[in-house]
């Protein structure tokens, strides 16, 4: 049943106008997504431009991508208040105003401003909705749809590098900048196809708590009319600051905080590396491309495996990271086109596989319940670590007059994640077998209490690594 407000359903329609929605979230990711991972074509022209060095060139990257992670907060808290809608067309107006003002700046501090801020932050409003509203719209195939919805991402990576370059080459980079900017305009057409759905206990709850007046905006009110709590306190009731007591979830942050230096650091600087070895612009923009499809084409991989259940979320992870740091550092050693691809393809599919599981270990470890704001929390500490990173990797690149100690420092990170990770699955492993031995004692207590008393403790033998179990009699 549709009134002007939206259609109004019982609970998720599983298709239908849905499938609009995921087009839509596919579409934003293509140019979302894939302008922040392609962004680093632009960095040498922007580097001769300003004739600034590496480190204060790559705050332009730095910042784009932390203000789109930590967006993530206050764009949630909008769309509750005002609609996934409206919030994606006032992030495409935002990212369009950011593109189209880096056309005319003279200065690099201006240029963190527009390309980098306001363009950021343009992308953070319409990401979020895009990922919640397919949300809504799906439930029984909701992994098909968000599958599909942020493959757009892979394939905005292995499009837009070397389509970025061959403006760049026809129009120069401020004319490049013009073309990008009314790519960034289609982000209204996108938000238009995000249409109101009102579910059921929505409805619910407004009759419950508030009279539904008859000229009310033409936008859904998943939340109750009331607003007066304000942005900051929905953020605040999206942020639950206890997940930080839980243990494996601080742990996993300062594990996410290693990564993203190994993912930053190539998607900012990887074109200008390889066009320091000597490759031409085009061959270098490509290697881009190649990470980005490897990335899409793991993610959908990885995914199929994990469901088959072969092998523990940890492992799984211990194996993707440990292939990544070593590819990052190998990097350097690659001086030819052909072991460059090479070694790019490793690099993407290891992104790839590390990137689809986030949200499958926060849900396993901080509750379901609690994923929202477990996924707020992580993004703004990505996006710290974000900010940081490509600056020390230009830093380190006007040190030494080349790019193997910043790939040296990405591939040593990641390195560091992959011990923390291997050593959060053996106190994980054995959190389990204590879990198994007292209810093992549980049982044969109840079944026998006069016979036996199970010590509720754990002895390991380490010759054999196997677990004692210590019994006395009564």
């Amino acid at each position: 049943m549709a009134n002007k407000r939206g259609a109004n359903y019982s609970e998720a329609p599983d298709g239908g106008w849905g499938w609009f929605v995921v087009l839509s979230s596919f579409l934003s990711h293509v140019f979302m997504v894939g302008t922040f991972k392609s962004f680093g074509v632009f960095f040498p022209y922007l580097q001769e431009a300003f004739g600034q060095d590496a480190a204060s060139t790559s705050w332009v990257s730095s910042i784009m991508g932390s203000v789109m992670l930590f967006g993530s907060l206050p764009a949630g808290a909008l769309c509750n208040m005002f609609g996934g809608r409206a919030v994606v067309m006032t992030g495409s107006l935002l990212a369009t105003t950011g593109l189209l003002s880096s056309m005319f700046v003279t200065s690099l501090a201006v240029m963190n401003l527009t390309a980098g801020f306001i363009t950021g932050l343009g992308f953070s409003l319409m990401y979020t909705p895009c990922i919640t509203m397919v949300g809504r719209y799906f439930k029984r195939r909701l992994s098909l749809a968000n599958g599909i919805g942020i493959s757009g991402s892979g394939v905005g990576a292995f499009v837009l590098p070397p389509t970025f370059q061959l403006l760049i080459d026809n129009y120069g980079w401020r004319g490049s900048l013009f073309i990008v900017a009314g790519i960034a305009l289609q982000g209204c057409v996108f938000g238009a196809l995000l249409r109101p759905l009102q579910l059921k206990a929505d409805i619910d709850v407004q009759e419950t708590e508030s009279t539904i007046e008859s000229h009310v905006a033409d936008e859904p009110m998943a939340m109750p009319k009331k607003t007066s709590q304000g942005l900051m306190a929905r953020l605040c009731g999206v942020l639950d600051l206890s997940l930080l007591k839980i243990p494996y979830f601080a742990i996993f942050n300062v594990i996410m905080m290693s990564l993203v230096v190994g993912f930053s650091i190539p998607f900012a600087h990887l074109v200008n590396h390889a066009r320091t070895v000597g490759l031409e612009p085009q061959q270098a923009a490509f290697l881009a491309s190649v990470v980005g499809i490897a990335d899409c084409l793991a993610r959908i991989g990885y995914g199929w495996l994990y469901n088959l259940g072969l092998y523990p979320l940890l492992r799984g992870l211990v194996a993707c990271s440990l292939g990544l740091g070593l590819s990052l550092m190998f990097l350097p050693f690659a001086q030819t086109y052909a072991t460059m691809v090479i070694c790019c393809l490793f690099i993407g599919v290891f992104m790839g596989c590390l990137s689809t599981k986030t949200a499958v270990f926060l849900a396993e470890f901080c509750g379901v319940k609690r994923l929202a704001s477990a996924v707020g929390i992580t993004f703004s500490v990505r996006g710290f670590s974000m900010l940081l990173s490509p600056p020390l990797a230009g830093y380190l690149y006007d040190v030494t007059g080349n790019y193997n100690v910043s790939f040296y420092v990405a591939g040593g990170m990641v390195l560091c994640s992959t011990l923390m990770t291997s050593a959060l699955e053996a106190h994980r492993t054995r959190s389990v077998q204590r879990q198994d031995f007292d209810k093992l004692g549980s049982e044969n207590s109840s079944k026998n209490p006069h016979s036996m008393d199970i010590v509720h403790d754990m002895d390991f033998d380490d010759s054999r690594d196997v677990l004692l179990i210590r019994e006395t009699s009564v």
